[in-house]
């Protein structure tokens, strides 16, 4: 009797670490990373894919931020003509866009870019698929500090030259997230400049390589199995691909970092058609800007003196807005449904 009381707590614990041990499975998310065939060709309960779902787990705690976002918290105007997992090519040859392509609405070629994370700064100006290209690469880690694997994301269509004549070279440097990367997209690449914004995982001891952007020839570009049917990577080189959006998480970082205002009020909320903002008159100008769940700017004017503004929302998709009003150098977000 008396060990079984001494054990309790210790067979406690081993169930507690059971339990903590055991993480969702990518097909759970809202988007689907591409990952290895390896992984869909597991069992539920495989080692292989208790691995990979513990490392999926601890890279999308990791925070990133949008590659356009200024220091101010500004993201300029953009398209993406072309979504993750998108068919480039045939269905027979063709691969799928491991990525989002961003392209900006004005001064294209002199966009700047900044780090989506903190980490080791790799380049290549020489590269088949991307041209110039940035990686930066960082480890994950488990709750316990143990490292599980790492990420490296990759900008690519940069103009290495361009950023190298204005003095910036980063080459084998470390990083933090926010930091200016590169000032310049490449101006010849096909639809015009745009930024490829692909998130890659691999385990602790895989080097990568850019060949993994598909298009090859055997497992390469074999599709994986299972639920999701566009992922090509070579089982034995790596975990996969993320999707952006998983780690692009605006909402859930933002309503972290809002700070509260009392002169600030909006209502209604929920709102269909118009929103109102109600600000102290002791604010004077300010910048008003909306951005939706992608981080993308779906609104923007200044204000002078306005103690309440009116927005017509009525155009906006169904869904969950940031408000970021900016004055005298601060910035105030508030969260509204539509």
């Amino acid at each position: 009797m008396k060990f079984l009381l001494k054990s309790l707590p210790l067979l406690l614990l081993f169930s507690i670490l059971a339990i903590a041990q055991t993480y969702p499975n990518n097909e759970d998310g809202q988007y689907q990373d591409m990952l290895t065939p390896e992984y869909y060709n597991s069992a539920q309960a495989s080692d292989f894919r208790l691995e990979l779902n513990k490392f999926v787990h601890f890279a999308r705690q990791i925070p990133f931020q949008h590659p356009f976002k200024d220091s101010l918290g500004s993201i300029p105007s953009y398209n993406i003509n072309r979504g993750f997992g998108d068919i480039i090519g045939t269905a027979a040859f063709g691969t799928h866009h491991p990525a989002y392509d961003y392209y900006p609405a004005e001064n294209a070629t002199n966009t700047y870019l900044y780090a989506a994370h903190d980490g080791l700064i790799s380049t290549d100006n020489d590269a088949d698929r991307y041209r110039h290209y940035i990686a930066i690469t960082k480890d994950v880690s488990d709750s316990l500090g143990h490292i599980i694997g790492k990420i490296m994301t990759l900008y690519g269509h940069v103009d290495l030259d361009f950023d190298l004549a204005d003095g910036l070279d980063l080459e084998g440097q470390y990083v933090q997230k926010g930091d200016i990367i590169s000032k310049h997209l490449y101006s010849g690449t096909m639809g015009g400049p745009h930024l490829h914004f692909e998130i890659r995982y691999y385990r602790p001891n895989d080097t990568g390589s850019e060949d993994f952007y598909g298009g090859q020839v055997g497992d390469k570009t074999a599709p994986s199995s299972g639920i999701w049917t566009k992922g090509y990577w070579n089982p034995s080189e790596g975990y996969g691909f993320a999707h952006p959006l998983n780690h692009l998480n605006y909402i859930n970082s933002a309503i972290a970092q809002t700070q509260s205002h009392p002169s600030i009020s909006i209502f209604p909320n929920p709102s269909n058609d118009l929103l109102n903002i109600k600000l102290d008159q002791a604010m004077g100008n300010k910048l008003v800007s909306i951005y939706n769940l992608a981080g993308r700017k779906v609104y923007q004017n200044n204000y002078s003196q306005n103690s309440e503004i009116q927005i017509n929302i009525k155009n906006l998709a169904r869904g969950i807005y940031l408000v970021n009003i900016y004055n005298n150098g601060q910035k105030f977000t508030h969260k509204f449904f539509k």
